[in-house]
């Protein structure tokens, strides 16, 4: 393993990325514990990492990410998910900027932000997972999955916005119906129950185009 000192030097410990990583290949398992297992106890080696020697270390410890991250992605450990991938994804990106390694953009890189954007579409923060599949998209055009995860993406980031436009227009028809007696104001009364039931009217509208260009999408 290296790390960068105060001074920009890079100080070498026995152990090393690469001899981690032919250890978890020697004795590799196809299951998720198995990998879960085998990075907690290598845990401080990996949270301790800050710099590495050449790309092929930066390579070994992509791969390790993608292994984790697919583990605990397949036991619903969505928040662990992301954070991992986060703090992984900051190391990794400063490497390749600094090793001037980005043809490592490849399959293993693709698939730890993968990870990271299903893991954020789960816990449905689409504000994360739309940017990430417009950029896998645009990286791997030819990938189909990826352009169906930008599909659903998309799609329950729009619906999080009508979701919330309804509810907001709702509030102003119940305003109206409730609360009348104590608005005095005939002109503001009434324009509190136009604007709730256009925007009602206007958004249900919305909601079905883009139900509709959905199916579309995915039936491709």
């Amino acid at each position: 393993m290296h790390v960068i000192d105060n001074f920009g030097s890079i100080e070498q410990y026995d152990s090393n990325i690469e001899k981690i990583y032919d250890d978890f290949k020697a004795n590799f398992e196809n299951k998720p514990d198995f990998v879960v297992d085998f990075y907690s106890k290598n845990y401080l080696f990996f949270s301790n990492i800050k710099a590495f020697r050449d790309k092929k270390e930066l390579r070994f410890f992509i791969e390790i990410t993608w292994q984790y991250l697919n583990a605990i992605y397949q036991k619903d450990r969505f928040n662990e998910t992301v954070d991992n991938a986060n703090r992984n994804l900051q190391l990794i990106d400063n490497e390749i900027n600094r090793l001037h390694a980005d043809d490592l953009k490849d399959d293993w890189y693709n698939g730890v932000l993968h990870f990271k954007g299903m893991a954020s579409y789960r816990l449905r923060d689409y504000k994360t997972s739309t940017p990430i599949y417009k950029y896998l998209t645009s990286a791997d055009p030819q990938n189909d999955k990826f352009k169906n995860w930008l599909n659903y993406s998309s799609y329950g980031q729009k619906l999080w916005v009508v979701n919330t436009i309804n509810i907001v227009c709702g509030l102003l028809v119940v305003v109206y119906f409730f609360a009348k007696e104590y608005i005095e104001f005939f002109e503001i009364r009434i324009s509190i129950l136009a604007i709730g039931f256009i925007g009602l009217i206007g958004n249900w509208c919305y909601e079905y185009y883009i139900k509709r260009s959905y199916r579309r999408a995915t039936n491709q």
